[in-house]
């Protein structure tokens, strides 16, 4: 058994927030196929949670659906959510202070605010998923379109060449990728939960998603993370746990790297 993991991200300004959905992969599957068919109902393709308010254009608009019928349709999503998601994590920092704080040469590298909110949010689904008692094999996937999000790809198929002995979290990363909002509900579904958590924070923000997410007696978690000035100096404090990976994949590349010239000579 494995736990499926979708991404996205939401926020203005000086403002980010990822949020990621994190459902068992039977239950993301199932997720999938009744999603779709609800969207199907709805001469939808697919959701675009900003288009929710927007009756001059998007998605909505173009499907040619009201008030009452886009409401009807996001109770009905929410309940599939509800029903096949384990939980909603969100995540959010202040990209100035963030930048602030970390080193540009960090940043750089490894620590965009954008994968600080990333890996903030894997971090919490580890403790999620162990409370659970949940495998911690999991198939991470991120909604393609933000700018440093190849940075955090490239990153993570790294990690997912390193033993799990290894790495400082027991998590084994199976698959590691991009996609897109429009071929995965379980994005469509991370941004309905990135876009209410932003819309929460304005003083004239829509509530109708957050609402429909967050139902009284829901088993659905959802899990807020601000991550403050402690958070953020936590992420490039030296970590012996992140020596050891960095360490591993330096030597694994020096290997491949001796193996290459060995494997050319033997095909000659």
């Amino acid at each position: 058994m494995a736990v499926d993991l979708g991404y996205d991200e939401s926020g203005s300004g000086d403002i980010l927030i990822v949020s990621v959905q994190v459902a068992v992969t039977e239950q993301a599957r199932k997720l999938k196929r009744q999603w779709k068919s609800r969207l199907s109902l709805a001469r939808l393709e697919h959701l675009h949670a900003k288009d929710f308010g927007n009756y001059t254009g998007g998605v909505f608009t173009k499907a040619g659906l009201d008030r009452r019928e886009r409401h009807e349709l996001l109770q009905d999503l929410a309940r599939l959510i509800h029903r096949h998601v384990t939980a909603g994590i969100t995540a959010r920092v202040s990209v100035s202070e963030y930048d602030r704080i970390i080193p540009q040469r960090f940043r750089s590298n490894t620590g965009t605010a954008y994968g600080f909110l990333i890996d903030m949010c894997l971090l919490r689904t580890h403790l999620l998923l162990n409370d659970l008692h949940l495998p911690t094999d999991v198939n991470i996937l991120i909604e393609r379109g933000h700018a440093n999000c190849n940075q955090v790809a490239q990153i993570l198929g790294e990690l997912q060449r390193v033993p799990v002995e290894v790495l400082p979290l027991p998590v084994k990363i199976l698959t590691a990728g991009l996609g897109s909002k429009n071929d995965h509900p379980i994005l469509q579904a991370a941004d309905m939960l990135a876009y209410s958590r932003w819309q929460r924070m304005l003083i004239d923000g829509d509530a109708s998603i957050w609402n429909a997410l967050h139902k009284p007696g829901m088993h659905y978690r959802s899990i807020p993370i601000v991550c403050d000035e402690r958070y953020i100096r936590s992420f490039c404090t030296h970590d012996e746990g992140a020596e050891k990976v960095n360490r591993y994949l330096k030597q694994m590349k020096r290997e491949e790297r001796h193996a290459k010239p060995n494997r050319e000579g033997t095909a000659r």
